[in-house]
């Protein structure tokens, strides 16, 4: 496989191309099932429009500094108590976040603002996709604790899980799929620059699990699988991305675009 071979990324297809394979499937994986994996998990970090775990991070960012997203598109800002409760929807999917926010002594505050330091977020994303190459439905939680938040870089740390059943034909083959998907995810020293809201360093650990049925004419293989993922971010834009230690690929973070490093 070519180095710089490009695999293009779609909203959700981590939930549509991890169903390609993984380890401790009943047949080894190939670079085309490495290949598939590392694109929906590419788009799983970044979606098109500010989706994604990027722009989940950036959302709970601001939404601790200010109070408010109201300046995107379809933004819903109440107030629950002393927190602040935002809900966003993007390309059919809602992004839910109730943040609890402190000050630099740990206090709590009545609102989130410009003199927040630190915060608890409670996060979900749901939503029904149908488009003409696949449907799903998508459940994801998460608890996040953002500290550092009135120095130039905040760092978020935590916990998350993914649920997702879908039906899709693969990404550049003839062949139909169907994936009962869920995983874990651990969020370690992610650091966010707090002018811009980027994330700049720090990683996430995925822990996928699943099972899928690969249709291709009159034959099907069906089987469970189990993937390991470590996603490395850094100030340039460019995260990486390594699969069960030995697959390595760039995601670009806006985009969600993948390039291959392996031959």
């Amino acid at each position: 496989m070519n180095t710089t071979k490009l695999l293009s990324a779609s909203l959700l297809s981590l939930s549509l191309s991890l169903g390609a394979c993984a380890a401790q499937n009943d047949e080894p994986l190939t670079n085309e099932d490495y290949d598939d994996i590392a694109v929906g998990i590419g788009s799983l970090v970044a979606m098109p429009g500010g989706g994604g775990e990027v722009g989940s991070m950036a959302d709970a960012s601001v939404t601790a500094t200010s109070g408010s997203l109201l300046d995107v598109e379809l933004g819903v800002a109440s107030a629950e108590g002393s927190s602040a409760h935002e809900v966003v929807i993007r390309a059919g999917l809602e992004y839910e976040y109730l943040v609890d926010c402190f000050d630099a002594d740990g206090a709590a505050q009545d609102a989130c603002g410009a003199l927040t330091d630190s915060a608890e977020v409670s996060l979900s994303w749901n939503g029904e996709l149908d488009t003409p190459r696949y449907d799903a439905t998508i459940t994801r939680t998460g608890e996040w604790s953002l500290t550092g938040l009135q120095g130039d870089t905040a760092e978020l740390n935590g916990t998350g899980s993914f649920d997702a059943s879908s039906s899709f034909m693969a990404i550049y083959r003839d062949v139909s799929r169907s994936l009962e998907l869920s995983y874990d995810a651990q969020y370690q020293g992610v650091l966010i620059d707090t002018a811009t809201h980027q994330v700049v360093g720090g990683s996430i650990s995925y822990s996928v699990q699943g099972e899928r049925s690969v249709q291709r004419g009159d034959n099907e293989r069906t089987g469970s699988f189990s993937v390991n993922a470590e996603v490395s971010f850094s100030a340039d834009g460019v995260a990486t991305l390594v699969l069960d230690g030995t697959r390595s690929y760039q995601i670009n973070v806006i985009t969600g675009v993948v390039v291959s490093d392996n031959q």
